[in-house]
């Protein structure tokens, strides 16, 4: 997600997950990019995740086709690779 993002021109710093656990067979992992120039939730900064209903959230944009696109072709190559063939 990093090398994808970073590709398309968003300054990725680091990636946060949360590991929603494996109740059922669908893994449920949640990412969060958080990029050097935010104005909101700093790069170093703690995640924040306040109510929807604050409008914390009203002026966030969700990755586009294009992103989607360019982090599944980073996966691809990656597992690919002999460090990851045997998965």
């Amino acid at each position: 997600m990093t090398i994808a993002l970073r590709k398309r021109g968003i300054d990725i710093g680091r990636i946060n997950y949360q590991d929603m656990g494996n109740w059922n067979p669908t893994l449920h992992v949640l990412l969060y990019g958080r990029a050097r120039s935010a104005k909101v939730q700093k790069f170093g900064e703690a995640v924040s995740l306040p109510l929807r209903s604050t409008g914390f959230y009203d002026r966030f944009r969700p990755l586009n086709e294009e992103d989607c696109a360019a982090i599944r072709k980073e996966m691809e190559q990656l597992l690919a690779t002999e460090k990851y063939r045997s998965f």
